[in-house]
C-alpha cells in the first residue's frame, strides 16, 4: 500500500511541477493580467494549452467576426511565443513581462493598453466601453500579423484612413469618405498592386441597373451623354446607344456595360489605387471633394474616397512623383495611366467604434453599421 501511494505522490507531484500557478504567479493574478490586456478571461486556468493560447493571442489577435476576405503576407514568431510559453511553464519569476514582450509595439495598442490600465485601476465595478476596447486591441494585434513595413489601415467609424510604419507611428492621417449603412464597406484585409490616373470607372452592374438604367430609359442619349458614359458589350466593344432597344432591358437582362470616360468629372476622380480583393471596391479620389468637410462621410456604395490621394501615392511610390498641385491642375484629354507600386502595399479596413486619444484618452465613433460586437 506504501508503495501505491508513494508512487501517486509521485505522480502528483509532478502535475504540480507542471503546472504554470507554481511559476510565481497565482489564479487571480494570472486573471488580472489578462484583464488589464483587454483578453477574455471567462473560464482561465493555467494549464498549457490556455497559457499558449493565450500567449499567441497576447502577440496576434484573433481573427474578426465579420472579416470577409483576408489575403496578406503574415510574418509570425511562433518559435519566439513557445520560447515565453517553455519560461513561463519552468517557473520564471519574470512571467508577466516575459507575456508583455509579446505585445504589438504599435503606438496606439501602447496607447491603448495605457488607458485601459488606467480605467482598471480606478474602477471598481464593470468597466463602461470594455468590449469596445477589447475590439480595438485585437485590431492591433491582428496588424501585427502583417509582414509589410508599412500598411494603410482604413477605419469605417471615424471615415479616416492612416498610413501606419512597423512600428505603428502615423506617416499620414487622411478623412475619407465609406459605404453608407444601406451600401457598407467590407472589412478585408488585401493589398494595392497599383495607382491609376485618369481612370475609367466601370460602374458596377448593381449600380448600372438598379440606378442608372431606369433614367438611361427615358432619355438614353441625354442621359449617357451628361454623365459622360460608355455602352461596352461582353467583348468590350463599344456599343451606340442608338442602336440599343433601351425599353426592353431590365436588371436580370442588362447585356452591357457602363464605362465613365476618364476626365475630371470622372466619379473616381483624377486618381484611383488598385486593390486585389474579391470586391468592387478600392480607393479613390473624387470630383466632389466637399464632401470631405462633412463630419458624417458615410456617403459612398462601398469604395472608399481619400481626401489626400496625393500625399497617399507619394507615400506607396517612395518617391514625390505627384506635385502638391496635381489635383489642382485638372488637365483634359490626358490618357489614363497605370503606376505600379515598388512592392504591394497592405490595406486594412477594419470597424472600430474607439480610437486612442492624447494624454490615454479615448475617441468614440458612431456605431453607424450596428456592428459594435466586431473585433476588427
Amino acid at each position: 500500500m506504501n508503495r501505491i501511494l508513494k508512487m501517486l505522490l509521485a505522480t502528483l507531484l509532478i502535475q504540480i511541477a507542471r503546472v504554470p500557478g507554481s511559476a510565481g504567479q497565482s489564479l487571480s493574478e494570472w486573471s488580472q493580467f489578462l484583464y488589464r490586456s483587454g483578453l477574455d478571461t471567462a473560464g482561465v486556468n493555467q494549464d498549457s494549452a490556455t497559457i499558449s493560447r493565450f500567449a499567441f493571442e497576447l502577440a496576434y489577435g484573433s481573427r474578426p467576426e465579420r472579416l470577409s476576405f483576408w489575403q496578406l503576407p503574415e510574418r509570425i514568431d511562433s518559435a519566439g511565443v513557445n520560447r515565453v510559453v517553455e519560461r513561463i511553464r519552468a517557473k520564471d519569476p519574470d512571467w508577466a513581462a516575459l507575456l508583455g514582450s509579446l505585445e504589438p509595439v504599435f503606438e496606439p495598442y501602447r496607447r491603448l493598453r495605457a488607458s485601459l490600465d488606467s480605467l482598471v485601476s480606478f474602477s471598481k465595478d464593470s468597466l463602461p466601453h470594455l468590449a469596445d476596447i477589447r475590439s480595438a486591441l485585437n485590431q492591433y494585434r491582428w496588424l501585427n500579423r502583417l509582414a509589410s513595413d508599412r500598411m494603410v489601415v482604413v477605419n469605417i467609424p471615424s471615415a479616416t484612413l492612416r498610413v501606419l510604419d512597423r512600428q505603428g507611428n502615423q506617416e499620414l492621417l487622411s478623412r475619407v469618405i465609406v459605404g453608407t449603412s444601406h451600401t457598407p464597406t467590407p472589412l478585408f484585409g488585401a493589398v494595392i498592386t497599383r495607382i491609376i490616373t485618369y481612370p475609367y470607372w466601370n460602374v458596377p452592374h448593381s449600380i448600372a441597373v438598379k440606378e442608372l438604367l431606369p433614367k438611361i430609359r427615358r432619355n438614353p442619349a441625354g442621359v449617357l451623354d451628361a454623365l459622360k458614359m460608355q455602352v461596352l458589350d461582353t467583348k468590350g466593344r463599344i456599343v451606340h446607344p442608338e442602336s440599343i432597344n433601351w425599353q426592353v432591358l431590365s436588371a436580370r437582362n442588362f447585356p452591357y456595360r457602363l464605362r465613365q470616360s476618364t476626365g475630371c468629372d470622372n466619379a473616381l476622380g483624377i486618381m484611383k489605387f488598385d486593390v486585389n480583393s474579391p470586391f468592387d471596391i478600392y480607393l479613390h479620389d473624387t470630383n466632389h471633394r466637399e464632401l470631405f468637410n462633412h463630419t458624417s462621410r458615410f456617403l459612398s456604395h462601398g469604395c472608399i474616397r481619400v481626401a489626400k490621394p496625393v500625399e497617399l501615392a507619394n507615400l506607396l511610390l517612395h518617391s514625390s512623383f505627384f506635385s502638391p498641385d496635381f489635383l489642382e491642375n485638372r488637365q483634359v484629354s490626358l490618357p489614363s495611366r497605370t503606376l505600379p507600386l515598388p512592392r504591394p502595399v497592405p490595406v486594412v479596413i477594419t470597424y472600430q467604434t474607439i480610437e486612442p486619444g492624447l494624454a490615454n484618452s479615448l475617441d468614440f465613433y458612431p456605431d453607424v453599421y450596428g456592428w459594435k460586437s466586431v473585433k476588427l
